[in-house]
């Protein structure tokens, strides 16, 4: 197995995150190659797609990949927040 492959397997496995040595959390989406990572420290998105190194030249913040992870992430999130709301509840 390569890294790559043995990457990919974490990544699926552990609910498509992964965090590197510098504390940041690395995305993958299905079928796609780029990497998608969130800097915590500093608060800002990456992409390394051709398209965002485009847009990050004229100030553009995001691609459709960072989209896409942001909204699986929010997503994911409300239906937490949704189950401990009606185990409170109930």
């Amino acid at each position: 197995m390569t890294n790559q492959q043995l990457q990919d397997l974490v990544i699926k496995t552990f609910d498509g995150i992964i965090l590197d040595e510098f504390d940041r959390e690395v995305y993958k989406i299905d079928g796609k190659s780029y990497e998608i990572v969130f800097d915590r420290d500093r608060s800002e998105w990456s992409c390394d797609c051709p398209a965002f190194k485009f847009r990050r030249r004229h100030k553009i913040s995001k691609c459709k990949h960072i989209k896409e992870v942001q909204m699986n992430k929010f997503k994911s999130i409300s239906k937490i927040k949704r189950l401990d709301f009606t185990n409170i509840y109930s």
